[in-house]
């Protein structure tokens, strides 16, 4: 699956909610834990072979992508599965030479519109976005392109000035202390 996505700052979450709400259908609130890993290889170059353990509603998600950005939207050919027992999971990174790299929290509210997830969201440390994002099949350049304007069209809507999108990674945020 190829997720394409965006993420801009909201300096006025409460207006950006209130637009929002009024074209898309909220779906729920949430509470994400994100620990994030590298793989044994990583001290050869730092920022390969990671990947996430997401804990949110009770549910515990693997998930490692391959990224690209552009023009501040990041294009991720994403690959995810679920684990019963996180703990146990973690125990078996480490075994096999993984390590822990950086913690991530982010609470916010879910909404649907068509195609397009929207996440509103408050990121520990680093303050509220808006996270829009839709899924396609496969890498077809006019999809992405469509998806893309998709996106940004979205973004309008919600009343968030296209110069506030973030294309920085939260990674990339965190441990710059941005």
């Amino acid at each position: 699956m190829l997720e394409v996505e965006l993420k801009a700052r909201m300096r006025d979450p409460a207006a950006v909610e209130a637009r929002v709400a009024r074209f898309a259908t909220r779906e729920r609130a949430f509470e994400k834990s994100d620990a994030y890993w590298h793989g044994p290889e990583w001290r050869m170059a730092r920022g390969t072979k990671g990947f996430r353990l997401r804990s949110d509603g009770g549910r515990h998600v693997v998930t490692y992508k391959d990224k690209r950005n552009e023009g501040g939207i990041e294009i991720n050919r994403e690959t995810e599965f679920e684990v019963s027992d996180p703990a146990a999971f973690s125990g078996l990174l480490a075994r096999i030479g993984c390590e822990p790299f950086y913690e991530k929290r982010k609470s916010g509210v879910a909404y649907r519109y068509g195609e397009y997830l929207l996440e509103l969201v408050e990121v520990a440390g680093l303050g509220g976005f808006i996270e829009i994002e839709t899924l396609l099949p496969d890498e077809d350049p006019a999809s992405i392109a469509l998806a893309m304007g998709g996106l940004r069209e979205t973004l309008a809507l919600a009343g968030v000035p296209e110069s506030e999108i973030e294309g920085r990674s939260y990674s990339e945020l965190i441990l710059s202390g941005a």
